[in-house]
């Protein structure tokens, strides 16, 4: 797979940039709701008026009570300047739907609270579909039934289309109670050839236990490339942290899991899933997982494949420590194709796998307090295999990924320990 660095953007391609967020571009119709007609009775009256390629905002801080949809056509729906729309989840607990089409679809929803509902992205039709969920807010308390706070999927008869979908900078902060299929993110057997970015995201609240895992791609028969980078996923009670699954024989996931912290996570399956887990029960699983902290939950990572299924990729620059139940599952059917090195593994329960070259076993040295960032004595300073480091520019906080010698373990940089101290000498 070819390098995704953090300031790319899937989602939607040059020829639909006029739909992005801001609402103050040269010919572009913009519509305001609540205003003139036909925005002057409800937000999905607005929507459905609007010809495809223009703009939506949303003058109101609501709450919005309101189940929208968009459907086959280009739109961008964002908050007017001022505004911070907050949408009431629906009787069906979602609050926007947008769908593909027979044609080019791009749709933008930005800048938006949804509350007690979810955003649903479905590639309903033969046309390539461009989807960017950026910046958005999903919440919930006491959630009690199935909920993917935003999920991408197929819908109908016809979801054969391209899908290239963008999910970045949004905070999903549901609490929930016990027992049901509730996840941050899911991506979920698109059928059509699919490239997507899940990065910037924040994942909070959190419960007893859910029976899926907090960001979740799975993969049928179809053939997708997706990056899941710089994601801060601390949210107790999600059955496994990001969670990968290729389960058809026919199909190809390709992926890179770059600079994700993960903590809290719990293992309802056991041991499988864990913070991040790569399962191939069929078909072809390819994952390169890079430069990642995950600490403090039952299984720190975990990597299997079934009989007849093809599971490669490497373990690299990562940091496995304190995880209660298991530090680091590499099956010994995939460890031929599957590398591992230059991570730290230290404080966890059982480890089942070879250490590859370089692996570091000791205390990593947090900051403590719930902060995981290392130490300036850490030995994570310097101890990666930087030949790892290609389109990763930046660490999880946005410093430079590679300052000194070498790449440090995890998903931080440290300071260049020379001029730490403020002196230049």
């Amino acid at each position: 797979m070819s390098p995704m660095p953090r300031w790319f953007r899937v989602g939607v391609p040059l020829a639909l940039l006029a739909l992005g967020a801001s609402p103050a571009r040269a010919g572009t119709t913009v519509w305001t709701w609540p205003g003139a007609s036909p925005c002057n009775t409800t937000l999905q009256a607005c929507i459905a008026n609007a010809s495809s390629g223009e703009d939506v905002e949303i003058a109101s801080n609501g709450p919005i009570a309101e189940s929208i949809a968009i459907s086959g056509k280009s739109l961008n729906l964002h908050p007017a300047s001022g505004y911070t729309p907050v949408f009431e989840g629906g009787p069906s607990n979602t609050a926007i739907t947008v769908f593909g089409g027979a044609t080019l679809v791009g749709i933008v929803v930005t800048g938006l609270t949804v509350r007690g509902g979810s955003i649903a992205v479905y590639q309903g039709g033969t046309g390539p579909f461009y989807a960017t969920i950026e910046n958005n807010v999903v919440e919930g308390d006491g959630v009690d039934a199935n909920r993917t706070g935003i999920a991408i999927r197929p819908f109908g008869s016809t979801p054969t289309g391209e899908m290239h979908f963008t999910v970045v900078d949004n905070l999903i902060d549901i609490g929930f109670l016990q027992g049901d299929d509730i996840a941050a993110i899911g991506v979920d057997d698109l059928v059509g050839a699919t490239t997507g970015t899940i990065d910037g995201n924040t994942i909070t609240g959190g419960g007893t236990w859910s029976t899926l895992g907090a960001i979740r791609v799975r993969n049928g028969a179809g053939t997708a490339e997706v990056e899941i980078g710089y994601n801060r996923v601390a949210a107790p009670g999600y059955n496994g942290g990001i969670v990968l699954a290729q389960d058809d024989a026919a199909g190809v996931l390709d992926a890179r899991v770059i600079n994700n912290l993960v903590t809290d996570t719990i293992d309802i399956t056991g041991p499988q899933p864990g913070a991040i887990s790569l399962l191939a029960t069929a078909g072809s699983l390819h994952a390169e997982v890079l430069g990642n902290t995950l600490v403090g939950n039952d299984t720190g990572f975990i990597a299997t494949a079934g009989a007849g299924a093809n599971l490669t990729g490497a373990l690299a620059n990562t940091l496995v420590a304190d995880n209660d139940v298991h530090g680091v599952v590499i099956g010994a059917g995939i460890a031929v194709g599957f590398a591992n090195d230059h991570n730290l593994v230290f404080g966890n329960g059982a480890d089942d796998f070879t250490p590859g070259p370089d692996t570091v076993l000791a205390d990593p040295l947090f900051v403590g307090g719930g902060d995981f960032h290392p130490r300036a004595n850490s030995p994570v300073r310097d101890a990666g295999n930087t030949g790892w480091t290609t389109g990763i520019p930046t660490d999880l906080d946005g410093a430079p990924r590679v300052i000194g010698t070498a790449v440090d373990i995890g998903a931080w940089e440290l300071a260049d320990s020379i001029f730490a101290d403020g002196f230049d000498t």
